[in-house]
């Protein structure tokens, strides 16, 4: 039986990779890289710290997330005619349907990216069975755009557009699926460490009443006052259930040159790392959580996939002394 002080599934459950190798929301090859390429360094690092029997065992068999690529799909990106629309759309629609079955099963629903646009299908999964569900972003950009308001057209920042319902969203037959509209109350969400921010986003964040802290504020407030802030905010609106959202381009680009749509003042690794040990330890409901936009091809050294890996692995209880039975 789960106790309320073990809610968190990022410290207690059972997790599933769902392991997502979509690039057609970044139109750009090597994301679809970047998920099994996590997941084999991610895997042996677990397997390398083994925190204790109990935890080595929560590792479930991974699930591996069909992607419908067009078979000329290279010839139409950067168009600006959202061409893979629909096959983000299937994507999503599926991947919802697997993340909502895990975390049915009482299992943490791990998405291992692939680009970001693969957030539209796992946030969908997160909100099925829950009521009141909150979400933590982090994130370089607050993906808040629409096919209009995008000067990209690239669908990878548009998925928390749709989710709190912007008008003109991306892809909102997605609420049909997940019965709900909006996906999620723009008030649920916290959004850390953004700070490349197209105008119309800006706007966006202030009228839907996003709570947000860009990396300048929360540098200044300081990186865990800042985050503990968010966290006791999600608290008082009385979340049921909590997605993280977690891109790696938050990082710094001398700390993760493997991610595609860099940019300077990002958080150095420790500060990443003992962002994830707060969550890690926190009594509040995580039962999802996205690792996305690694790309191996921009980085052939593995340093990325690397920090990455130590990520993850720091977010799922693994710290640098490995742990024993006791």
């Amino acid at each position: 039986m789960r106790s309320e002080s073990t809610r968190n599934r990022l410290a207690v459950a059972p997790f599933c990779p769902i392991v997502a190798p979509l690039w057609l929301g970044a139109e750009r090859h090597g994301p679809e890289l970047g998920a099994p390429a996590l997941l084999e360094a991610f895997r042996n690092r677990w397997t390398a710290d083994r925190v204790g029997e109990e935890q080595f065992d929560r590792f479930k068999i991974p699930i591996h997330l069909e992607i419908d690529v067009p078979g000329d799909a290279d010839q139409h990106v950067n168009q600006r005619r959202l061409a893979f629309a629909d096959a983000i759309g299937t994507t999503a629609i599926r991947h919802a349907g697997l993340a909502s079955d895990v975390i049915a099963r009482g299992e943490l629903a791990l998405t291992l990216g692939g680009d970001h646009a693969i957030a539209f299908g796992s946030i969908a999964g997160a909100v099925t069975a829950q009521s009141n569900t909150g979400l933590i972003w982090l994130d370089t950009h607050p993906d808040l755009n629409t096919p209009q308001s995008s000067s990209s057209g690239h669908m990878h920042g548009m998925p928390l557009g749709t989710a709190i319902g912007r008008e003109g969203r991306a892809l909102s037959q997605l609420e049909t699926r997940a019965g709900r509209s909006p996906l999620v109350d723009p008030r649920n969400v916290v959004m850390l460490g953004v700070r490349d921010i197209d105008p119309a986003e800006g706007d966006a964040i202030q009228r839907h009443g996003v709570w947000v802290l860009t990396m300048e504020d929360w540098h200044d407030i300081g990186i865990i006052p800042g985050l503990e802030r968010a966290l006791h905010y999600l608290e008082e609106r009385g979340v049921d259930a909590v997605h993280v959202s977690f891109d790696l381009d938050v990082l710094d680009p001398s700390v993760m040159p493997g991610t595609g749509t860099r940019w300077p003042g990002g958080l150095s690794f420790r500060e990443a790392a003992r962002v994830l040990r707060v969550l890690h330890a926190w009594q509040g409901p995580i039962h999802s959580l996205d690792i996305v936009e690694l790309n191996p091809a921009l980085d052939d050294t593995g340093f990325s996939t690397l920090t990455a890996a130590l990520l993850l692995a720091t977010a799922l209880g693994a710290r640098m002394m490995p742990q024993t039975s006791r």
